[in-house]
């Protein structure tokens, strides 16, 4: 059986923080586990993040994602305008919550995907377009 977590991997080089939920974790204990990593990090609200839910085998209901953008906005205090947040999930429910999401992280463009390939191709897409822009 495998422990029920979240992990917190970092890459500086490419500022992009990868969250990933495993197992039966609930999303009470997302969130702290979260914020308390996201803590430890120097500015974290310079890093686009990808969400990896593939191994998540519990839900995270609305309330839940509401809490979390809270306590995040308290933590980033709106540094984080245009960041991007790449969700990776193959459960339907995800997909179907994009919209909620989308409405707690206003600061940041969201978007789901399958496949962690097409979550970092979308990063790279984003970035060379605002680059091409400025």
């Amino acid at each position: 059986m495998t422990r029920s977590r979240l992990t917190l991997s970092v890459d500086d080089a490419n500022r992009i923080i990868v969250f990933r939920y495993i197992g039966g974790i609930d999303g009470g204990d997302i969130n702290a586990s979260m914020i308390d990593q996201l803590r430890q990090i120097d500015q974290p609200w310079d890093y686009d993040n990808i969400v990896d839910m593939r191994r998540h085998e519990g839900t995270v209901t609305a309330g839940e994602i509401e809490d979390l953008a809270k306590r995040w906005q308290m933590l980033a205090q709106g540094r984080d305008h245009g960041r991007l947040i790449a969700i990776v999930s193959e459960d339907p429910l995800v997909f179907a919550r994009l919209p909620i999401s989308r409405a707690a992280f206003s600061n940041r463009i969201l978007e789901g995907f399958s496949l962690m390939e097409e979550a970092m191709a979308w990063i790279d897409s984003q970035r060379q377009q605002r680059r091409a822009i400025a």
